[in-house]
């Protein structure tokens, strides 16, 4: 409204503007009075800071808090190597124990012993061993999997 009516400069309206403003909108003058000076006017973030100019630019006083491209990158590819791994040390496993692995450790809600004895007909406290073997099983290969990159990294470190 306030383009409409040529009132840009900064700070409060000229009495008349606000009555023109207030009656096209259907509010209260008080209201237009207060949105006028909680948006102010528009500023350059390479405004300086300071008249002297030596305290810098607005825009120097943003920060960003996202981690920059590098730091997404290697999350992304160690999420990637993790998943991989995991995969591969998967495979280790027979079908029961992929289940119950799967179903304990990797679901969002993991299913109850009691749950997983019904489906397999076996006792809760079966399902714990080859919970706890499968686990066992796993994290041994994902940790020679990591040894073996570690190694392999070293290995072409020494070549270059």
């Amino acid at each position: 409204m306030k383009g409409k009516i040529q009132a840009l400069e900064d700070g409060d309206l000229h009495p008349d503007q606000v009555e023109h403003i207030a009656t096209n909108l259907g509010v209260p003058e008080a209201d237009v009075i207060s949105m006028n000076r909680r948006l102010g006017g528009d500023a350059s973030l390479n405004a300086p800071m300071r008249a002297d100019s030596e305290g810098g630019e607005w825009q120097d006083w943003l920060v960003e808090s996202t981690d920059d491209q590098e730091k997404m990158l290697a999350k992304s590819e160690e999420n990637s190597q993790r998943s991989a791994m995991l995969s591969n040390a998967m495979d280790k496993l027979n079908e029961r124990e992929r289940r119950i692995f799967e179903a304990r450790r990797l679901e969002d809600d993991p299913l109850t012993l009691e749950t997983l004895s019904h489906e397999f007909g076996v006792s809760r406290e079966r399902i714990r061993q080859i919970e706890v073997r499968a686990f066992e099983k796993v994290q041994k290969a994902v940790q020679a999997s990591a040894s073996q990159q570690a190694a392999d990294r070293a290995q072409a470190a020494a070549t270059q």
